[in-house]
């Protein structure tokens, strides 16, 4: 942030010329990248409803993952405050979610908490010699032989030891609070049906929250195929797939080429949640996890959610070995790449277990971070706490980044009275021998690519004019039946040999459905005259029965 204009208000020369509220605490909150900046925008609320606290941001400058970080702030309204007039004003106290950048310059006593899960990520030998955990190692956390420091969050008692291993002297600085968006996550379980409804996720379909951390090592780094496949391979109607990448893979390479990446799963029906917040909530509403060795997943391993590890960060030696999510690591279960993904899914959700005997020694004091890192702050600027107790807030509702998906490869297996119907994104391609058994295309009037719908088997159109089907027939020689959305129950369908058919349920089956149950139905040489006595359709959890009979319009 250097060459900003020098802040008047509420921090400067004159700045009580110029305030409304006399605050008599100024808190600073140093950030360094979108990650500890959000992780700061989640201890801040410790100060809510304190006029005695004002609350300003600055910008330490140095990490490769800065880009962004003033924009965020903006986003947020937060006042920021330029780094060279933080480091000549005293503050009552600054808070850090970072132990990197130049913080002994900083006229405050400074707190530090980790930006994720404990801490658990090995510095990087090209930073300089002497090596350490990131958060607890004596080159961060010293300066020319004094503890920069006031006091060190830690999320476990366990971190005690490392932190002696590492940094000796600074253990007295060290105070065990536990992990306060963990315990938020946990307060905001109740909310579980509320996320899952912003997520389009219903009772009867399974969300797959797919987590990467950054680096070559990290999940999209090392199977950058893997959320298009999971996207392409997991049934639509029972599953859904979305995607938490860590802010430093969107603000390393630009949120244009992370999009660009990942169009084909989007055009899929990916979920894509923003680098600023949401994975909290999409914790919360998931059904399983497909991670690596990032502070997500190892949230939602504690959570108790099933996790398939497709990438861990130990065998390039970027984790501590004797942290947790090593440890975590070492323990879950594998995703065998080169196997199909949907099998994988069911059996680690047929077959997990527990793990709080690992993640139990990362988030420790369950229930009391709030409470006692607020204690912590206000002793450090030797102020009286507020006299209501501390209390973890809502999470807002994930706000994805979604498209519609237009075109389905469709399988329809026949029994003797029912018709299940499976259905999967046609615009991703599939492995060889993947589990779709004679497929056909369903494709929307809309759709746009001219090859999808020239070989589709069913064209869908909605709020069609009269002579839709007819001329939709003739343009597509190759197609079965048009199909015309009649109703939230009700479909028309128009067969090339003429006939046509209002398909109805009074069940709750999607009724872009029902016109593939028609045809394979019909291509497996069953009657219309058996469809019209009534049959079952059951597309993923969900079943009814059907009434076909003429169509009068």
């Amino acid at each position: 942030m250097s060459g900003e204009r020098r802040l008047r208000v509420p921090v400067g020369d004159e700045a009580s010329r110029w305030r409304t509220v006399g605050s008599s605490r100024t808190v600073l909150a140093v950030a360094r990248t979108v990650t500890s900046a959000g992780r700061l925008l989640e201890i801040l609320p410790l100060f809510r409803s304190d006029p005695r606290v004002q609350v300003l941001f600055t910008v330490a400058a140095g990490s490769a993952f800065g880009d962004g970080v003033g924009d965020y702030l903006r986003s947020v309204q937060a006042r920021t405050v330029p780094w060279s007039q933080a480091v000549e004003t005293p503050f009552h106290l600054a808070v850090s979610a970072s132990a990197n950048g130049a913080l002994h310059q900083l006229k405050a006593p400074l707190l530090v908490v980790p930006h994720g899960a404990g801490y658990n990520r090995l510095l990087n030998p090209a930073d300089g010699p002497e090596g350490g955990v990131s958060g607890l190692a004596r080159r961060q956390l010293v300066h020319e032989g004094r503890i920069v420091p006031a006091a060190i969050a830690l999320s476990h008692h366990e971190q005690l030891a490392r932190l002696k291993r590492d940094c000796p002297e600074a253990v007295p600085r060290a105070v065990v609070v536990g992990d306060l968006v963990f315990d938020r996550i946990r307060a905001n379980l109740a909310r579980r049906d509320r996320y899952r409804r912003a997520l389009q996720v219903g009772p009867d379909r399974k969300l797959v929250l797919v987590s990467s951390t950054w680096g070559e090592h990290s999940l999209l780094g090392a199977n950058g195929d893997l959320v298009a496949r999971l996207v392409a391979e997991l049934p639509v109607d029972e599953y859904q797939v979305v995607l938490a990448a860590h802010p430093n893979a969107w603000y390393g390479h630009g949120g244009l080429q992370v999009r660009l990446w990942l169009a084909d799963a989007r055009d899929g029906g990916l979920l894509l949640l923003p680098p600023q917040q949401g994975w909290q909530a999409a914790l919360v509403a998931s059904d399983v996890i497909v991670g690596d060795h990032g502070s997500v997943t190892f949230y939602g391993a504690a959570l108790g959610r099933p996790v398939l590890l497709a990438s861990s960060g130990r065998e390039a030696d970027e984790l501590d070995p004797d942290s947790p999510t090593a440890l975590l690591s070492r323990t879950l279960p594998r995703l065998n790449p080169a196997g199909a993904v949907l099998p994988q899914i069911e059996q680690v959700m047929a077959t997990h277990g527990p793990h709080d005997d690992i993640t139990g020694r990362t988030l420790g004091l369950p229930g009391q971070a709030d409470g006692l890192l607020r204690r912590l702050a206000y002793g450090l600027m030797e102020l009286p706490e507020p006299a209501a107790p501390a209390v973890a807030r809502p999470l807002a509702d994930p706000l994805p980044e979604c498209d519609e998906v237009l075109s389905f490869e469709v399988e329809a297996v026949v029994g003797h009275d029912c018709v299940t119907v499976r259905r999967y994104p046609a615009v991703l391609e599939r492995r060889p021998g993947g589990q779709v058994r004679d497929p056909h295309l369903v494709v929307d009037a809309e759709e746009v690519n001219p090859r999808l719908l020239e070989n589709a088997a069913i064209v869908v159109g909605r709020d069609t004019r009269p002579g839709w089907a007819q001329e939709t027939l003739r343009r597509y020689p190759g197609c079965f039946m048009t199909a015309e959305i009649a109703g939230d129950r009700s479909i028309d369908l128009t067969l090339r040999e003429g006939e046509r058919l209002r398909v109805s349920t009074l069940g709750d089956v999607d009724p872009r459905c029902l016109p593939s149950a028609v045809y394979g139905w019909l291509v497996r040489g069953r009657s219309l005259e058996e469809l019209g006595s009534g049959i079952t359709v059951r597309v993923g959890g969900r079943q009814a029965v059907i009434d076909a009979g003429p169509c009068d319009a």
